[in-house]
């Protein structure tokens, strides 16, 4: 019996050796097939995503209100289409005006740019503030921009044609919310049959254990996309609010950049920060103040005030671990994996935690 388990756990091991070593030697390939892979279970994904979402809803309906199932799913669903078509009727109208408002100034923005630079570097001259070659600082700051507006024209663009993307990809997400009705309506079914799969292979026990596994990694992600959802909407709602009051122009997109930003930890902040000090400089620079005190006060409801307490202990992990996360999975789903690249991770330290502790046990 011994040597049949030490033979067996030496096979598994030259496997998973000989895996990782066709994963490095075939790096590209097995992004690729990773890539396409997820796209053709984006259905499926989406189905368990909603389902995760639509859940605590539809308990609330169940349990507080004591309605069936079924109504508490179909309102569940009204409520959730309400909130999105009120959005979409608020926001994308001014988004548009704000956007081709955006695109058709860019030559004025650009010439402001060069007289404000002009008259800061005469500035700097006049008190002999320069260190370097006035008229080649001059020519590197106008060139850099001009480089940079096409390429945020381009961005623009890109984004306009995701959105286009978006609107032919909009058949799986609605395959995956008719997947999810099933899954949420049969909920005990679905968690009985995994249960009954895992036994196949395993013991009642362990399988019983992989099953509560699965339900504290549903947990997981449930916690942190809704806690990820609210505070990203409280920050971007509160820098809106404080560009309007001290009239930034182009609150509207920058507030979106710096919401949607909020989703993806540190990173998504630091990239949505950036473009939107860069469109504000183009605009108004002396404005940039405001964007910074709109972007602080932002990240203040969220880091003391709203992240604390709903993200609070959610994965638990260390911002260097975060980081790697929002990378790792970044490369391999891409935007799907910026954002759930982090529960990601807090499953595995939870897969982690579980069989360290069972080793301590022993």
């Amino acid at each position: 019996m011994f040597k049949k388990k030490f033979y067996l756990n030496l096979f598994f091991i030259g496997f998973i050796l000989i895996l990782i070593q066709s994963i490095f030697q075939h790096y590209n390939d097995v992004l690729i097939l990773i890539n396409k892979s997820v796209k053709n279970m984006l259905p499926f994904i989406y189905a368990i995503f909603v389902a995760i979402l639509l859940t605590p809803i539809v308990n609330l309906f169940e349990n507080k209100f004591k309605i069936k199932r079924i109504y508490g799913i179909i309102l569940s669903l009204v409520l959730i289409i309400l909130i999105i078509t009120g959005v979409f009727f608020i926001v994308v109208p001014n988004l548009v005006v704000s956007v081709s408002d955006l695109v058709n100034k860019f030559p004025q923005m650009l010439n402001s740019f060069n007289d404000n630079a002009t008259k800061f570097i005469q500035f700097l001259r006049e008190r002999n503030l320069l260190f370097f070659n006035p008229d080649e600082l001059e020519s590197n700051i106008i060139n850099y921009v001009k480089s940079n507006i096409g390429n945020f024209r381009n961005l623009l663009l890109n984004l306009s044609l995701d959105v286009v993307q978006g609107i032919f990809g909009l058949l799986n997400f609605f395959l995956g919310v008719f997947l999810a009705l099933y899954l949420i309506e049969s909920k005990e079914y679905y968690v009985k049959f995994l249960e009954n799969f895992f036994f196949l292979f395993t013991t009642k026990e362990k399988a019983n254990n992989i099953v509560n596994l699965l339900e504290e990694s549903k947990s997981i992600f449930l916690k942190y996309i809704w806690g990820r959802l609210i505070t990203s909407f409280a920050v971007g709602v509160t820098a809106y609010i404080v560009m309007v009051i001290c009239k930034v122009p182009y609150a509207l997109i920058s507030a979106l950049l710096i919401g949607i930003g909020n989703m993806i930890p540190y990173v998504g902040s630091i990239v949505a920060g950036s473009i939107a000090v860069f469109l504000i400089v183009l605009a108004a620079p002396i404005k940039v103040l405001y964007l910074f005190i709109a972007i602080a006060i932002g990240q203040s409801v969220d880091g003391f005030i709203l992240g604390p307490k709903i993200l609070s202990e959610t994965v638990g992990m260390s911002s260097f671990w975060t980081i790697v996360a929002v990378i790792v999975c970044g490369n391999c789903m891409g935007p799907l994996g910026l954002f759930l690249g982090v529960p990601i991770f807090g499953v595995i330290k939870l897969i982690y935690n579980r069989k360290l502790q069972k080793k301590e046990n022993l």
